[in-house]
């Protein structure tokens, strides 16, 4: 099986609002978001599809024709007000969760007129922003979609396990066995999944995620040495594979099931991700 992604970029506005809420309902829910006037994004759709490679031609698709898919598709959009401007969202929330799932089924439908294709939707993900994107997946159900929100902290940390000898840990740690330890600026993504809610058009309040990640995580460790400032890290090696481990058990206890995947980049060459046990 090969996967072939692409990109495609478009600006519009936006307006979060229910008027079945009350004014005061909605500036709980949604924020700075509900302006009438709206607020824009550059947004740049990510497409991927799956499928074998044609022999005639080596390539799953035509790049041209899943440009023109997309482009089309995000023509619909670009330098609109889309509450305004398209029909769908007329009475339908245009949160990242519900543009990614309509332009999941926008290809869809087009790419099932296409003749003896060899190929499917894989992936459609949708950013707002780039620290703000949602994923939708074929034939996960029309109503299914992942958030995930990214945030930064700051924090140095010293790699050393009591399991080794000096000697051990300075061979395997380098550098970063350095006594005092050393830092990074971390970029933590925090991914939640289920369900979107049709009241709201979100998998969760993005605002109450933002809200939970800041409590347990940020005010934790932002600005802290992790060996020396933090309980956690007391006795365990912060590596990045430990740091996304007691991250993830912070916040699934207030996250529940929605939680599914926590990722680090501890700098632009590492990153670790973790999707709890199976």
């Amino acid at each position: 099986m090969h996967y072939l992604t692409r990109l495609v970029e478009f600006e519009a506005s936006h307006r979060y609002w229910n008027p079945e809420f009350t004014p005061e309902q909605n500036q709980r829910i949604f924020g700075k978001c509900v302006s009438p006037y709206g607020h824009g994004h550059n947004y740049v759709l990510r497409v991927t599809l799956a499928g074998q490679v044609a022999p005639r031609t080596g390539m799953v698709i035509n790049i041209t024709e899943l440009d023109r898919i997309l482009k089309e598709v995000s023509a619909e959009f670009d330098h609109k007000f889309i509450n305004l401007d398209h029909p769908a969202f007329h009475d339908r929330i245009p949160t990242t969760e519900n543009l990614a799932a309509y332009m999941r089924d926008r290809i869809e439908d087009t790419l099932r007129s296409q003749p003896e294709k060899d190929y499917r939707l894989a992936l459609v993900r949708l950013y707002e922003e780039p620290s703000l994107w949602s994923d939708v997946v074929s034939g996960e159900g029309k109503n299914m979609a992942s958030l995930t929100k990214t945030f930064g902290f700051s924090a140095a940390h010293r790699l050393h396990s009591t399991a080794l000898s000096e000697e051990e840990n300075r061979a395997v740690f380098g550098k970063c066995n350095n006594l005092h330890g050393h830092g990074h600026n971390y970029e933590l993504e925090v991914t939640v999944s289920g369900q979107i809610a049709p009241q709201t058009g979100m998998v969760m309040d993005l605002g109450e995620l933002m809200q939970i990640v800041q409590e347990e995580v940020l005010d934790r460790f932002d600005h802290k040495h992790l060996n020396e400032d933090t309980q956690e890290f007391q006795c365990l090696n912060p590596t990045g594979e430990n740091i996304i481990r007691v991250i993830w058990d912070l916040l699934k206890p207030r996250l529940g099931d929605s939680l599914t995947r926590v990722g680090l980049w501890e700098t632009p060459k590492n990153f670790f991700e973790y999707h709890g046990e199976e």
